[in-house]
């Protein structure tokens, strides 16, 4: 209850303020799975996207938490490199570790933020977890979450130097799909990696799924717990 009494507060203060009294202007990118594809709206567009999500009411991008991000920031997104069933690691899985958040993340234009929303189809799957390694990564090493994780941090940081990162952490990963203990496992991994390197983590409670994706409430939800934590920093606010 409270959660939602905050989350009602904070649309209001947003409503009030009006877009540009409050945020900075900034261009965004994500990298991300199905969450976050959209028919028609995704860069480049031979990504593929999940069918199903005007299925469960999402009938159109400006429902996605991207679009309503923008919306209310004011923002600008740059690249929505989102591919449906995508690991962050490079582990085979039914043909998709081509398209590993590893092998898309020098594709993200040139922007001030970028998303990194991921982990689902790794936790599914229950790849490897791995060692936490932080430095001169094997081919088999990236393979597994840990490293590729911390591989993928490290690079992005030296390819987009200007951009703050920011990891969004689904808190009920696969609910229902896997083991509690499993699913854990790998959001404690997401949070002691992206620590590491100062990374900004948002964790995301409550979203409400359909077949297993965020419908219209659940990417509401997303969304408005994203800017909840922009709120908070200062970088990203008029002063």
């Amino acid at each position: 209850m409270k959660k939602t009494v905050v989350a009602i507060l904070l649309l209001v203060f947003l409503a009030s303020c009006g877009k540009d009294s409050v945020f900075i202007k900034a261009r965004f990118s994500v990298l991300g799975d199905s969450y976050s594809a959209f028919e028609g709206y995704v860069d480049p567009d031979s990504n593929k996207v999940w069918w199903g999500f005007p299925t469960i009411g999402v009938t159109g991008p400006e429902l996605m938490w991207w679009s309503l991000v923008a919306d209310e920031t004011g923002w600008t997104l740059e690249k929505n490199n989102s591919y449906s069933a995508s690991l962050i690691c490079n582990m085979e899985h039914d043909g998709y570790s081509e398209h590993s958040y590893i092998r898309r993340m020098n594709n993200l234009g040139n922007p001030d933020v970028i998303f990194i929303f991921g982990g689902t189809n790794d936790v599914f799957d229950e790849v490897p977890l791995g060692d936490y390694i932080y430095a001169n990564w094997t081919e088999e090493q990236l393979c597994m979450f840990r490293p590729a994780l911390a591989y993928l941090l490290d690079q992005m940081q030296q390819i987009y130097p200007d951009a703050k990162l920011c990891m969004l952490i689904d808190m009920d990963l696969c609910s229902g799909g896997v083991d509690v203990s499993v699913r854990d496992a790998f959001i404690e991994s997401m949070h002691v990696v992206a620590n590491h390197y100062h990374v900004k983590c948002i964790d995301l409670n409550f979203i409400i799924k359909q077949k297993w994706h965020p419908n219209v409430d659940g990417q509401q939800s997303i969304a408005t717990q994203i800017l909840d934590a922009f709120l908070k920093d200062n970088d990203y606010l008029k002063h």
